[in-house]
């Protein structure tokens, strides 16, 4: 089995409702998060509350340079500020696994002091335009 570095990781954006098309080329780190959301399932037949998984949680988690110029950095904002969707697409090297589908975002956007100013995405999967987030 042939081990993946991270920078071999495709991130990729576009217009909600459409496949994410345009590499993401200002973007340093990117992440998958999978959080169980537990439902209790208990009855009497057992003194300890049992505990099942009631839906996963999933979200895309990343950071891009701060660059005015880019396109990317434009519609994530407008994007955040409005609760409108992005396509997103994800692949852990190009044509490997990854995720495809539309996409709320959340905008956390760092100035420090000594270093560059990056903003922090969250993407949390939406069906606002009919494009379930789909593994592939």
């Amino acid at each position: 089995m042939a081990k993946r570095m991270g920078f071999e990781g495709v991130l990729k954006w576009g217009v909600a409702g459409s496949t994410a098309s345009t590499s993401l080329l200002i973007a340093r780190d990117f992440s998958y998060k999978f959080e169980n959301t537990e439902a209790d399932v208990s009855d009497r037949s057992s003194i300890i509350a049992l505990m099942d998984v009631g839906q996963v949680k999933f979200s895309i988690e990343f950071e891009v340079n701060n660059d005015n110029s880019n396109a990317f950095i434009s519609a994530l904002r407008i994007a955040a500020a409005t609760g409108a969707a992005m396509a997103l697409a994800t692949e852990d090297f190009a044509t490997g696994w990854g995720v495809d589908g539309d996409f709320i975002v959340s905008d956390d956007e760092g100035i420090p002091l000594a270093d560059a100013q990056r903003l922090k995405i969250t993407a949390s999967p939406t069906d606002k335009n009919t494009r379930v987030p789909v593994w592939a």
